[in-house]
């Protein structure tokens, strides 16, 4: 069976929305990269060679802090892209990408890319589409910072884990499948762990989530989604 992007991809991505017959079309001209755990996609200041869409696994988005620690920014499940800002500009990576579970990704070399969206210009809107997106993304970030209370930005960053790596159990809470420190969530909203780690144990007395074994459990959903918006 040929890959489309109904049985690779279950999130949205670059293919998102895209004509069957092109999606398909384009995925036959990427290339299939592994990696193991622990594993670099590729490194900050390294130079920008295409971009990527994952298959299979998961990553985060990290960089160097002033004092030398490492800043969580983003993680990436199935079916979300990874570089495609270099597709258009020659800037060294922002940010280093890291595995954090065994991943498949397809790649696409910019000179690949171009030689296909040259002869299908669809393909050029689909991917400024999805940057327009990613900047909505950011946009709504930033403005979560400066007005939502740090409950709120965390019980976004929850939402977007469980979606990204949750796992619905049988009485139908969502267990994130990747184990976080609170200092990394804190790094992902800008806050510092203690403050992160007060709303944590709030959560945690209220049963709106649970921490098992290394894993955050949502168990209550609709509340966090309340938080999230304000």
């Amino acid at each position: 069976m040929p890959e489309t992007i109904e049985n690779i991809f279950k999130n949205s991505s670059v293919l998102d929305g895209m004509e069957g017959t092109l999606s398909s079309a384009l995925l036959d001209r990427g290339t299939t990269i592994k990696l193991t755990v622990g594993q670099s996609l590729f490194l900050e200041g390294d130079e920008p060679g295409g971009f990527y869409i994952v298959k299979t696994g998961g990553l985060k988005a990290t960089r160097l802090s002033p004092d030398g620690g490492e800043q969580l920014l983003a993680v990436f499940s199935v079916g979300d892209s990874i570089g495609e800002m270099g597709m258009f500009d020659d800037s060294p990576r922002s940010a280093s990408i890291t595995a954090l579970r065994e991943s498949v990704l397809i790649h696409w070399s910019k000179a690949a890319f171009y030689r296909f969206a040259d002869e299908n210009a669809a393909v050029y809107r689909q991917l400024l589409g999805v940057m327009a997106k990613r900047l909505r993304d950011t946009n709504d970030a930033l403005a979560a910072r400066d007005f939502l209370p740090l409950a709120g930005q965390l019980a976004q960053v929850m939402l977007r884990l469980g979606t990204g790596f949750g796992v619905t159990l049988p009485d139908d809470t969502t267990r994130i499948e990747h184990k976080l420190t609170q200092a990394e969530l804190a790094a992902m909203i800008g806050a510092s762990r203690e403050n992160v780690s007060r709303v944590i144990n709030d959560w945690k007395r209220k049963g709106i989530i649970a921490r098992e074994e290394g894993y955050y459990r949502l168990i209550d959903t609709d509340t966090l989604e309340d938080m999230s918006v304000g």
